[in-house]
Formats: structure tokens, sequence, C-alpha cells
């Protein structure tokens, strides 16, 4: 017998240990599990499930005998929407799109050592990129919010660049790009779920800083004005130590990509939040747009 399921939450003691999954027909099933097993299964994972059925005290029960995580199944990313979309939320735009949207900025970035690192570090983390919600809570936290915000914030720059011209296109793009691909690491699961280890005592900002002198360093270009400061701005990203930033911003490059990463996180939570309420009639508090209640106006 088989189920593909989303697992709801797990149940480990001593000596027993059990999952409880959901279908995408809404059917619910306790399974019982290996130590080893247990030891790999996550919550809030999506996964194939095989096993069979056991009497323990004239109860029947069900003991998994083999399990894939679908992810490791799935071959595109319109696959993975349509198989997914059941067990989750996704972002408002079909995955297929935001790529196309992102690899266009990504062929527009023409100076060939910014170029080189961004296409290398995004195949590396491309699958999980389009995946990963952009947080556990507060903005683009669904399946997708990653490369959603990172699309939405290279639409943003495309139109400042063209006011302010004297700042660099290719630097502000790479950074964009790569500014959140290591929330990847950060986070536990494409659900959000909670943060690693990594996540919690390193953070998004300083992994991928160290990824991309990793990947900087294969082609010896570690020492370049290029690295400096791309670096600086993945650093610097979240504008104040207080708000995570390792650097406050010193360029207009690393200014700017801060202000738009700010704009995106607020406005779009800001957007979600007044869809809730009526005309004439206040949000709730929302804790990313500096905490305060936003009026639904009936301007039309």
């Amino acid at each position: 017998m088989t189920i593909v399921g989303k697992v709801e939450n797990m149940n480990v003691g001593s000596d027993y240990f059990n999952c409880n999954v959901v279908s995408n027909k809404g059917e619910r099933l306790n399974l019982k599990l290996t130590k080893e097993q247990a030891s790999l299964i996550k919550v809030e994972q999506v996964y194939h499930f095989k096993y069979q059925t056991i009497t323990i005290n004239e109860k029947v029960n069900y003991q998994v005998t083999e399990f894939t995580d679908v992810l490791n199944t799935i071959d595109n990313l319109a696959e993975a929407q349509e198989r997914l979309a059941p067990f989750y939320q996704f972002a408002p735009l079909e995955m297929s799109k935001v790529e196309a949207e992102v690899e266009g900025y990504l062929n527009k970035i023409t100076n060939p050592i910014l170029i080189k690192i961004t296409k290398n570090l995004y195949q590396k983390y491309k699958k999980e990129f389009y995946l990963y919600p952009a947080a556990v809570k507060f903005h683009h936290a669904y399946v997708g919010g990653l490369a959603y915000h990172t699309k939405t914030m290279l639409k943003i720059a495309e139109k400042l660049l063209e006011v302010y011209d004297f700042i660099n296109q290719d630097l502000v793009y790479s950074a964009i790009i790569l500014h959140d691909l290591c929330k990847t690491k950060e986070l536990t699961s494409l659900a959000g779920g909670e943060y690693t280890k990594e996540g919690q005592l390193i953070g998004h900002l300083v992994l991928i800083s160290g990824e991309v002198m990793i990947e900087a360093s294969k082609h010896n270009l570690e020492k370049s004005e290029e690295v400096l400061q791309l670096n600086h701005i993945l650093l610097a990203h979240h504008g104040l130590p207080h708000f995570g930033a390792a650097k406050r911003p010193q360029t207009a490059e690393a200014l700017l990509v801060w202000y738009i990463d700010t704009i995106d996180s607020k406005f779009r939570v800001i957007e979600e939040s007044l869809k809730e309420v009526a005309e004439g009639e206040f949000t709730s508090i929302i804790n990313v747009a500096d905490k305060m209640r936003y009026y639904k106006h009936k301007v039309k």
C-alpha cells in the first residue's frame, strides 16, 4: 500500500516512532516508523510512503517499509508546482514565469567576473531557490516566496536604475539575485519550518558572502574590485546592525539594494493585509511595516 502525504507531526519516544500524514485528498494516516526512519523524516515535508499492515495487541497498525522525499523525484518547476500545490501555499505567480523573469535579468549582467560568480551560484542553488520561502513568517512566507521576492526586487531595481543611471547595474542585479540565496541553508525546508543551526549562528548574509569568496577563489578572483563591492552589498543588505546587517551600506549600490529589499518586504505584506479587510477598516498591526495598522481607503 502507498500514500503521498505531508508529515503533519511526529510522535517519538524512547521505544516508539510514528508520524501523522495527510494526503492531497485530505486523508489522514498514522504511520509507524523505525528509529532510523524517524531520524530522517521532517515535519511539513511531502513523502511517498510504502507501508504494510501489522497487528499489535489485536490492533491494526501501518508500518512504513520505504519512503521517498517527493522533491527528489521532481524534474522541473511546473511539475513541482503541480504535485506540491495541494499541500502548500505557493507564490501568486507560476514558478516557471518567475524563473523566466529572474533569468532575463541574470542575462543582462555583462561584467565577466560578476556574471561568472552569479551564474555559478545561481545554478548551484537553483532548485531550492524556486521552492523556498523568503522567511519563516513576516514576508513572502510561502513556497516560492524567495524567488518571487527576488523577481520583484529586480523589477523595482530596473526602474530606479533608469532614474539613477550613475549606479552600476551589474552590481545591483548580481547582488539582488544572490542576496537571499542562502536562505536555502538558513531555513529547514521549503515550508519554512524553522531556522537551521547555521541560520541561527551565522545567518544568510554571511553564508552567501562565504559562498561568493569560495566561488571567486576557484577562479583567482577573490581580490578583484568586483568581488569586494559585491560582498559589501550582500553583507549590508539589511541596512543596520539591529536588522542583521554585518556592515552598514557605504556605496550607492548597497544603499539601493537595502532600500529595494525593504520596500518589497513591507509593501507585499501591506497588500496582503489590505485584502483581508473591508474598505473603511484598518488592518491588524503589521510587524514588518513599522508595527502600524494601515487603513483601506475608499478612493477609486
